[in-house]
């Protein structure tokens, strides 16, 4: 029953207490029920406090996506996705760059490349005989004038190599494919060669590539 029908049924009471009830009784009985209606309701329990996020720090934290661990910035010199690469190959990030400037290709697919090829290791030799960061092999290193076991001029070696298939297929997951595989094997297939490795290789570098976009 809401307050303000409080009134009527008074009214209603007042009326039957004149016919069947004492007035001393009546008086005591409507003074109690007058004061426990006019009497605050008993507050409910708290709410829960709302959780909120603590406020961003000023130090680099985990990336866009989630998951990404928390990276140290870049020494001075260093381009800026340097910070992004394992610790391995954050020494070569000035030399990549300066090979991809030289061969007009972006520097973080080349540090992607080298980072699948090689792990950044510049004493890197495959059974095949492909050497260094960039896994030239002794043909190719002889095709493009470098010495592949100078690091610096392997880099500008793979960089001038990966362009030239940039230039002839015209997207970097063929242009990549072609690195692996050669050129010959994509042209033929008119994409990526069913070859097992190449199939792995080419994602596994694109991902590389993203994490240091």
């Amino acid at each position: 029953m809401t307050v303000a029908g409080l009134p009527a049924v008074l009214s209603r009471i007042a009326e039957i207490q004149q016919r069947f009830v004492p007035p001393a009784r009546f008086a005591a009985a409507l003074a109690e029920a007058t004061a426990a209606t006019a009497a605050p309701a008993r507050p409910g329990p708290a709410p829960a406090p709302v959780w909120q996020p603590p406020a961003p720090s000023s130090a680099a934290g985990v990336g866009a996506a989630g998951g990404g661990p928390v990276v140290s910035a870049p020494s001075a010199g260093a381009p800026e996705w340097a910070a992004r690469l394992p610790e391995a190959g954050r020494q070569w990030a000035p030399a990549i760059a300066d090979a991809a400037d030289r061969a007009g290709v972006d520097p973080r697919l080349l540090a992607a490349l080298v980072w699948a090829e090689s792990g950044f290791r510049a004493d890197a030799r495959s059974h095949a005989g492909a050497t260094g960061l960039t896994q030239l092999m002794p043909g190719t290193a002889r095709g493009l004038g470098v010495d592949p076991h100078d690091p610096a001029s392997n880099l500008l070696g793979g960089a001038r190599y990966l362009r030239a298939q940039l230039d002839r297929f015209g997207s970097p997951a063929l242009a990549l494919a072609a690195y692996n595989a050669g050129p010959g094997r994509v042209a033929q297939a008119g994409g990526i060669p069913r070859i097992a490795e190449t199939q792995a290789y080419v994602p596994r570098v694109l991902d590389y590539y993203a994490r240091l976009r």
